[in-house]
């Protein structure tokens, strides 16, 4: 079987931005690959400043964009905004319909003025749960329609990427996924707005503690098949195909993603535990049995590694801690026990961010490396 080239797409990887040492080993990464790399900022890592800006630094989009530019001296790095929508961002939760449309299409606008590349609009969420497909689609169409409005008075050009169904372990169906994309389509082209660089579907691929659960990784033929379905659908409307959730893969199967026409992938968790990992590993090194204890404490006790346990868990509390210990990397409480790693480290040829920025960068390099469409050769 040929590979399913992939449409000319301006990146193919997209990192979350999980600590300020990640954005720096983004922006490392892609110069060193000469190679561009999207950074893909949720709601909750960067938000504008009435809703508390984000955990990330406690930055706002235009925060970000200020730091990367000064730092990513060749452009390399494309900022994009990472499931951006109603209900994405927790303080929109007890928002009714039009307050959480009114506070994502604000957070849009910011992101638009701060000078953010292409915007990921996802309505997959209700106030309740998940929404509708049909209440999803209408969403996103009013959203595409404002946004890409604005856009125009503000002179920007921007790319777009849609999603409107929640992360699966399994794909689409590709009869229904033709379907809603084609309802999609004829929409927007009768609005008059322009295509979505990338449209989301769901392809086996879903983030469980610190595994990929998804079904790519089980039954890697039949689920090939599929994606491979879907990416065709896709290609028929002019845009490519995106998968979310690809954290943990192996090589195998991110080959897999590739040559059946999966244009570009989205990778975040992973590198916020990778960079986790990196600082326990430090503090055993300098034998700072206190401060791991109370970093651990402080993660755990943050609660924020709820949303990925598995029903089934078996995961201990030191686990839990280490998944969730990226969303404290910004609190008051960890920059003094960082400090007394950087004092206890202090000898060192290299700093302690070194370390952890180089820890990052190495998983980074995983999906360069091993993310691409072979070439067919005779």
């Amino acid at each position: 079987m040929y590979p399913l080239s992939p449409l000319n797409v301006p990146s193919r990887l997209g990192i979350g931005p999980m600590s300020a040492n990640c954005v720096d080993a983004v922006i490392e990464v892609a110069a060193r690959n000469n190679q561009r790399i999207m950074l893909i900022p949720s709601r909750r890592q960067v938000e504008w400043k009435a809703l508390g800006g984000g955990y990330v630094e406690g930055w706002t989009a235009a925060d970000l964009v200020a730091y990367v530019r000064e730092r990513d001296r060749d452009r390399l790095v494309l900022v994009c905004r990472d499931h951006g929508g109603p209900w994405q961002h927790p303080d929109e939760r007890s928002m009714d319909e039009d307050e959480a449309m009114l506070s994502c299409l604000r957070s849009f606008k910011e992101d638009l003025a701060s000078g953010f590349d292409l915007l990921h609009i996802d309505t997959c969420l209700e106030r309740d749960g998940v929404a509708s497909t049909g209440d999803a689609i209408d969403r996103l169409v009013g959203l595409y329609a404002e946004i890409y409005a604005h856009a125009s008075a503000l002179d920007r050009q921007v790319m777009f990427e849609i999603g409107f169904e929640d992360q699966s372990v399994d794909t689409n169906d590709p009869r229904e996924f033709r379907a809603q994309i084609s309802e999609v389509s004829r929409r927007l082209y009768s609005a008059g707005l322009p295509r979505p660089t990338f449209i989301v579907a769901q392809t086996a691929t879903k983030v469980r503690e610190t595994e990929n659960c998804g079904a790519l990784t089980l039954a890697p033929s039949a689920v090939g098949h599929t994606i491979r379905e879907l990416a065709e659908i896709c290609h028929t409307f002019g845009s490519a195909l995106k998968s979310h959730n690809a954290d943990y893969l192996p090589a195998s199967a991110l080959h897999d993603l590739a040559v059946n026409g999966v244009s570009a992938l989205n990778v975040a968790p992973e590198f916020g535990v990778v960079e986790t990992r990196a600082l326990l590993g430090l503090m055993n090194e300098a034998g700072l049995t206190r401060q791991r204890e109370e970093f651990l404490a402080l993660a755990f006790e943050s609660g924020l590694w709820r949303k990925w346990m598995k029903h089934d868990t078996t995961a201990t509390d030191d686990d839990r801690a280490v998944i969730a210990g990226h969303y404290v990397f910004g609190t008051e409480e960890f920059s003094e026990i960082k400090k007394e790693v950087e004092y206890a480290c202090r000898n060192d040829s290299n700093t302690v961010d070194d370390r952890l920025r180089a820890a990052v960068e190495a998983a980074i390099q995983h999906y360069l490396s091993h993310f691409k469409t072979p070439v067919h050769v005779g």
